[in-house]
């Protein structure tokens, strides 16, 4: 499952998504290589459908304060079982 995020991934996405702007840059732009520059190893697996990285895209990625105040919510929904199932919104609201 390609989106299966190990506890390791998703702290240091986490942590970069809320203190990194290059690399906020880099996973707005691919979101595929920015989880893979965090050791998501299916990322950097180019067998795996393009299409299937779609939903990972952002058109404006949440502040760093928003990431770092929802950081428990989001990792919760990160290393759930049911991250394939469930969105999870880094994006700022779109009201």
């Amino acid at each position: 499952m390609p989106f299966q995020l190990s506890e390791e991934t998703v702290d240091s996405l986490l942590d970069k998504l809320s203190s990194d702007d290059k690399f906020r840059d880099l996973f707005q732009k691919d979101p595929r290589e920015a989880l893979a520059a965090v050791g998501h190893k299916p990322a950097a697996d180019r067998s795996v459908a393009e299409g299937a990285w779609m939903c990972m895209s952002v058109d404006q990625l949440a502040s760093k304060e928003a990431i770092k105040a929802s950081r428990d919510v989001l990792r919760k929904q990160l290393v759930s079982s049911k991250v394939g199932h469930q969105p999870i919104s880094l994006e700022v609201s779109k009201r």
